[in-house]
């Protein structure tokens, strides 16, 4: 849906690539495209783009159809996150909140359907600001924030939930306040998302899913604490995907079938994986809207 909003921006954002990219893809390319080595950020956020202006691509995220084999590969969650919430997410001209700041990227920021936004990003600690008349940056604890109640028409909630209450002194802030091990806390964000959220909005959450596991810094979500998180939520489930990764890339996939997947922790790796997992294995999408 809103395919076409999306498509329109295809010169912007491929003309505001830096100059450099290009040759750091090449040495990505050509040095064995090993996950989180130099060049991989540019060839994923190339990759990404690449995606959310083709309009066949993007109708299968929508329909929650098949991917094509290899989608994907070698590449994190992102791949199949951003793709399946900007599929869903509209051209309305509302408020939007990222919660998280996984939509703080300038190629993102500059689809329409961000540009006809009021956006506001938030995060624990400030990091790169990309400077727009539509987009503000707050610097906040999501589990109670400043914002007055009934606020936002959409919540964007991306790969963020399983770091609150975890040890986030580890790469994300040096506040030895958020040095914590408290793993039920993500239930809090989401009453307070329900409590800043209008009547009839939507929130979009992804998560990573398998074997419910502990790295420190974050956690794994199983099907209970996704229904947990559900019920934590004024209102009702409207869509929602998972997703697994594998050898041939990242598919749809049953949340059986996710089930028992591991997340690859790259910090505590001294190598990859036959499948080359850049991270998580699989992950859960949702789409929740709050009661009217």
């Amino acid at each position: 849906m809103f395919i076409k909003q999306i498509t329109k921006t295809i010169d912007k954002v491929f003309g505001s690539r830096r100059s450099g990219d290009q040759d750091d893809i090449r040495l990505y390319e050509s040095s064995g495209r090993l996950p989180w080595s130099h060049g991989y950020k540019q060839y994923r956020a190339r990759y990404i783009r690449n995606i959310i202006i083709d309009s066949m691509y993007m109708n299968r995220f929508a329909s929650n159809s098949n991917l094509p084999g290899g989608h994907g590969l070698r590449l994190d969650e992102r791949v199949v996150e951003y793709p399946w919430i900007l599929s869903r997410l509209g051209n309305k001209g509302a408020s939007l909140l990222d919660a998280g700041s996984a939509l703080n990227h300038a190629y993102l920021l500059d689809l329409d359907i961000m540009r006809c936004r009021k956006v506001v990003i938030c995060t624990l600690a400030p990091e790169a600001v990309h400077r727009r008349n539509n987009v503000s940056y707050v610097y906040d604890d999501l589990r109670n924030t400043m914002f007055r109640n009934e606020y936002f028409d959409d919540i964007v909630c991306i790969s963020t939930l399983e770091h609150v209450g975890m040890d986030n002194t580890l790469h994300y802030i040096q506040d030895i306040r958020f040095k914590e091990q408290a793993g039920e806390d993500y239930r809090l964000v989401v009453r307070e998302f329900a409590r800043i959220l209008k009547p009839g909005g939507k929130l979009y959450i992804s998560v990573p899913v398998g074997v419910n596991d502990s790295l420190g810094w974050m956690q794994l979500f199983d099907s209970r604490m996704i229904a947990r998180m559900a019920d934590s939520f004024e209102g009702t489930v409207e869509d929602s995907a998972h997703f697994k990764y594998s050898a041939e890339g990242w598919q749809f996939a049953t949340a059986a079938e996710c089930a028992d997947c591991r997340y690859f922790d790259v910090n505590k790796r001294g190598g990859f994986d036959p499948d080359f997992a850049a991270a998580a294995r699989a992950v859960c999408c949702l789409m929740l809207e709050k009661k009217s």
